[in-house]
């Protein structure tokens, strides 16, 4: 009795791996058909992606080729600078010698000097004050 039992689990067995390999067999098959149909697909993205590789390269290569020379800024009335002349003093502030290198600016049209911040903020509030009015 034993060897006939025994004998059973292996035809059992065969016929499950028979099973699974038949259905594996299945699914590559279906899986090698459609790569078939992709072949030419991917064919046309690689010479693409080729292609845009040495387009770039080229570009890369001509912008290292090509240098101009960049047209100089043309200025109506050129002032000389007299902060850069001016040694900077070692005691000053930033806000002073910033202050300073303004100072031989021409004034813009309709901007007013305002000196400092408390200033600048008083400014604001009476001109904010005068508009609500």
């Amino acid at each position: 009795m034993m060897p006939a039992l025994i004998d059973i689990l292996i035809i059992v067995l065969l016929v499950g791996t028979l099973v699974y390999a038949f259905i594996l067999d299945r699914r590559v098959r279906a899986l090698m058909a459609t790569l078939k149909e992709m072949e030419p697909m991917v064919g046309a993205f690689s010479s693409a992606v080729d292609q845009s590789a040495k387009s770039v390269e080229d570009l890369r290569d001509l912008s290292t080729k090509v240098q101009r020379p960049e047209p100089p800024v043309q200025r109506d009335t050129p002032q000389p600078r007299q902060a850069a002349a001016e040694p900077a003093t070692a005691g000053q502030s930033p806000a002073q010698m910033r202050a300073a290198r303004l100072k031989g600016r021409s004034q813009v049209h309709g901007q007013a000097a305002v000196q400092g911040k408390s200033e600048l903020v008083r400014t604001f509030f009476d001109i904010t004050k005068e508009r609500k009015e």
